[in-house]
């Protein structure tokens, strides 16, 4: 049985993954630090940029025989990954497409995706579970052991493309909340950035409607579960990177990449740190 772990430390799971001979990693990245595995490392951000996503791989094409898994965090594109390790990749090649364009685009470039209302309905009822099936990556830089939560989720995803209506509608009603999302979240726009808070885990980083309608350049997201701060940017701006705006704040430690980025896995966000930050972005997409 192949074991999955994940931890917000890179050093640390290096040492657990060292306990095993044959081992993959998938999205181990920590800032310009790539936690690498033995058979395969499938990475995709930073200095990994152009890589493939994990999730457009092929069932079992690290082969048999793999011992163990680590990662840094949880999300579509990273247990698409672990489903083709285990070889049981739900079979829906757009339904991947359209997941490993989102991951590399962004969730609010989804109307220009080209995909199908089938396989946007499915995205939807994903992120709806997703939503109510969070794994909550230990903060102190502990290994935590995902095997039974990697398994649950790619039956949830099984069952999406196979079309369950439950879930299906599930999807459906996530949309809708998404508007009243918007309007919770929002703290305010300033210079073409959006500041918004986060209860728990909640993602909106993708909300770059301000409630007049109007489209920003960048939001910057304070998550009060854990006190995590991300910037992304709407669309690619010539000469400006999140990655380094947040370094400028948290140091190298930061992760992420051009489009979005953050504060160090494990790290808190102060909300002077969030001023900051933006202001650091204001300053950066004037006149771009």
């Amino acid at each position: 049985m192949i074991k999955f772990f994940v931890c917000s430390l890179a050093a640390n799971l290096a040492a657990k993954l060292q306990e095993f001979a044959s081992t993959v990693t998938v999205e181990a990245e920590y800032g310009d630090t790539t936690v690498m595995g033995t058979v395969e490392t499938l990475a995709h951000h930073g200095k990994n940029a152009g890589n493939p996503c994990p999730c457009s791989y092929e069932n079992l094409f690290a082969g048999n025989g793999v011992e163990a898994v680590g990662l840094s965090h949880l999300d579509l594109d990273s247990l698409g990954g672990c489903a083709a390790v285990l070889g049981t990749k739900p079979d829906a090649s757009a339904f991947w497409t359209l997941a490993e364009f989102v991951d590399l685009r962004g969730p609010h470039k989804l109307a220009v995706s080209g995909a199908t209302p089938e396989d946007t309905t499915r995205l939807y009822a994903w992120w709806a579970w997703s939503k109510d099936n969070r794994f909550n990556v230990p903060r102190d830089g502990s290994i935590a052991d995902a095997t039974n939560y990697v398994a649950t989720a790619i039956d949830a995803l099984t069952r999406i493309v196979a079309g369950d209506m439950e879930m299906l509608a599930a999807g459906e009603r996530f949309l809708k909340e998404e508007w009243q999302l918007n309007v919770d979240s929002f703290v305010e726009e300033s210079g073409g950035v959006i500041l918004r808070i986060a209860r728990g885990r909640e993602f909106v980083n993708a909300l770059y409607s301000a409630l007049d309608g109007q489209v920003a350049k960048a939001v910057i997201a304070f998550r009060t579960d854990g006190a995590g701060c991300t910037v992304s940017f709407a669309d690619p701006i010539l000469g400006v990177s999140a990655v380094e705006l947040v370094r400028k704040i948290w140091g190298e430690q930061a992760g992420g990449h051009a489009g979005i980025a953050g504060n160090p896995r494990g790290a808190r966000a102060t909300m002077a740190d969030i001023i900051r930050l933006r202001d650091l972005v204001v300053e950066a997409i004037a006149e771009k």
